[in-house]
């Protein structure tokens, strides 16, 4: 296999229907183009061919309780719109007749179909178009065109801001072009492709900077649109508090150091906690648990711009007991709601 592109990390690719003529032999030339969703789990892919065929077939891969019309439901688009379903499919495959030799499809695609697309822990996507065993009943696999080559052939990944490219390999010749956040492999006189894609969160760096401070207590998560911190009640506030403990200040200390040597960081700072109302004692300061989360968030903010973060990154953000993590019904899960979360994104990427 040929390693044609390559940063620092890995990927792997999804494989929509691959492509048949039932026409003579004859030039073929593709484009597709995978427009990737800020998950990293879903993209919009634009398909189009123009070949000198007579008509053209499109192959879907069988699925359990589909019908024929089933597999276009996720296609916002196909031209032409008056193909007809093949009545003698071929095994393992339901087949759309196109009345020309040229097309074009807009549609929605699960990248994790089939497990083509895996995650691991540090947030690195990895897709691969083939599973390395399959085949068409005519020994075709990955993207092909038959009965002859692509004569030319483009196939591009688009990355949204929040993610970037790491490493793309074919096992055809081919070039890749890299520019700005979109990589395409040009290839010429090829078929059965197969294509694996690594990417990341652009905010990869930053959760390996951050990722030493996970210990009990503190989690450090890659996201798709950035790095989530979480601190646990105990490790900042006394119980019913809002003011930053001395142990606290020392873990907050901890997060400003960081923030202020990767300034491009826009930061959120989220307040949640359990269901159990504030007590008679506190309610005068805190008369619910929005006041409580909302003080806790903004302390924390004013913490960190004491020790030099630019207050223009921030945002303050209150869920009181609205979104808990663990069930409020035991004091385990009580005290897992209690917590602080930092979403740390470049610049104002939507976290939540």
């Amino acid at each position: 296999m040929k390693r044609l592109f390559q940063c620092c990390m890995a990927v792997t690719i999804l494989l929509l229907p691959a492509i048949f003529s039932s026409a003579q032999a004859g030039n073929a030339i593709s484009e597709r183009i995978y427009f990737v969703q800020q998950d990293g789990r879903h993209a919009l892919v634009y398909t189009t061919s123009r070949t000198n065929y007579k008509d053209y077939n499109i192959w879907f891969e069988d699925k359990e309780g589909y019908k024929p019309e089933d597999y276009l439901k996720d296609f916002l688009y196909l031209f032409p719109n008056n193909g007809e379903w093949s009545s003698d499919p071929k095994p393992g495959y339901q087949i759309l007749k196109l009345p020309n030799g040229n097309f074009a499809s807009l549609e929605w695609a699960d990248l994790e179909e089939n497990g083509r697309l895996k995650v691991d822990s540090n947030g690195m996507y990895y897709y691969q178009n083939w599973d390395g065993t399959e085949k068409t009943p005519d020994g075709h696999y990955g993207l092909w065109n038959s009965p002859g080559n692509f004569e030319q052939i483009a196939y591009s990944w688009a990355f949204p801001d929040n993610l970037e490219p790491v490493s793309n390999v074919s096992n055809q010749e081919g070039d890749w072009v890299q520019r700005h956040n979109t990589v395409t492999y040009y290839g010429t006189d090829v078929n059965d492709l197969t294509f694996n894609i690594q990417y990341r969160p652009a905010t990869g760096s930053a959760y390996d900077a951050f990722k030493d401070m996970e210990g009990e207590g503190i989690d450090v998560e890659q996201q798709a649109t950035g790095v989530k911190v979480t601190l646990a009640e105990t490790l900042l506030f006394p119980t019913g508090v809002a003011e930053i403990s001395s142990g606290g200040k020392a873990i907050v200390d901890q997060l400003a150091a960081r923030l202020k040597e990767r300034k491009s960081l826009h930061v959120v700072i989220a307040g949640h906690t359990d269901n159990v109302p504030i007590s008679a004692g506190l309610a005068v300061k805190y008369p619910t648990n929005w006041e409580l989360s909302s003080a806790r968030s903004i302390n924390i903010i004013h913490h960190l711009v004491k020790q030099g973060v630019d207050q223009g990154r921030f945002e303050s953000q209150a869920f009181s007991y609205t979104r808990p993590v663990a069930s409020n019904d035991t004091a385990e899960g009580r005290a897992k709601n209690r917590r602080i979360e930092v979403f740390l994104t470049e610049d104002e990427t939507p976290v939540m």
